[in-house]
């Protein structure tokens, strides 16, 4: 519960947390290196108490559209969670 705590007050919010939208809630930490990676980590918190923890790390090449493989972590985040909301994980 601490470190969720410390990940809620993440300032990068366009990547996990760019996929779901309130009353869900995001706790993530994010990690780059020279915009050829991009990573975070995260637990995704929805109302119904159920927490779902997720990874995404992407490789590109230099100069690669930042803004777009942010978006698409939090798209293939939502989707994954998403995906083992719907078996009832």
């Amino acid at each position: 519960a601490r470190v969720r705590a410390v990940m809620a007050r993440q300032v990068t919010r366009h990547r996990i947390a760019g996929g779901f939208r309130p009353p869900v809630r995001v706790a993530a930490k994010s990690g780059s290196l020279v915009g050829v990676i991009r990573n975070e980590i995260g637990v995704i918190s929805y109302p119904d108490g159920r927490r779902y923890a997720a990874a995404v790390f992407t490789r590109s090449r230099p100069g690669s559209d930042d803004a777009a493989i942010s978006a698409a972590i939090g798209t293939a985040t939502a989707q994954a969670v998403a995906a083992l909301r719907n078996t009832g994980v």
